[in-house]
């Protein structure tokens, strides 16, 4: 791995053992231990707007699970489970992938669907905004969702992110998803960090 494809980081971190906290969700590293979860949850239905594909069997889960290890310790890719606060139940997976293009890496997130109408996924994207812009140096955010995809667009959109791009992305099922790319600049960034912060008692 080339030094300039990893994320630049602004001081030493362990990617594989982040544990990161919002108000009612925790980020935790992908782990084997959530492969179980992973495959029965990531289904034809959640998929279906997404680049990847479902699983075939769990060994395929723990491939990618293993994989995204190595992205993390080579520090180019950041993959974490999202679970929730209270008892830790496995609500989906979000990351930051920066292989190829560390100063604008790319945020990626999918929930089960027991856990969506919650704005989960806001909160876990927020959380993990959070994080970036304290521990790496980065241009600006990419957020890609499908043009379909209404609750996926609606997170940048909350942040301020706005369309750079459209396009056509293959998909590991054959097809095409026809793509909105947001950009988040680091100015949006912390605009809705500071917007999203309690106010003090």
């Amino acid at each position: 791995m080339l030094e300039e494809e990893r994320f630049a980081f602004r001081s030493d971190v362990d990617l594989t053992s982040l544990c990161l906290e919002g108000e009612r969700i925790r980020l935790r590293s992908i782990h084997p231990r959530y492969a179980p979860a992973i495959f029965q949850e990531f289904t034809e239905e959640i998929a279906l707007l997404m680049l990847p594909k479902p699983a075939d069997d769990i060994e395929e889960t723990l491939i990618f699970i293993s994989t995204s290890i190595e992205g993390m310790q080579g520090g180019w890719d950041l993959a974490l489970a999202i679970l929730a606060q209270e008892n830790e139940e496995f609500l989906g997976c979000c990351g930051l992938h920066g292989r190829g293009n560390p100063l604008t890496p790319e945020l990626g997130i999918w929930l089960k669907k027991s856990a969506h109408g919650n704005k989960y996924g806001r909160e876990a994207i927020g959380v993990l905004c959070g994080w970036a812009l304290k521990n790496l140096i980065f241009d600006y955010l990419v957020y890609p969702a499908d043009r379909k995809n209404v609750p996926s667009r609606k997170i940048p959109e909350s942040m301020g992110g706005t369309v750079c791009e459209e396009r056509k992305a293959p998909t590991m099922r054959g097809g095409f998803l026809d793509e909105v790319v947001y950009h988040l600049s680091k100015d949006q960034l912390v605009h809705h960090q500071a917007r999203e912060r309690p106010a003090p008692p």
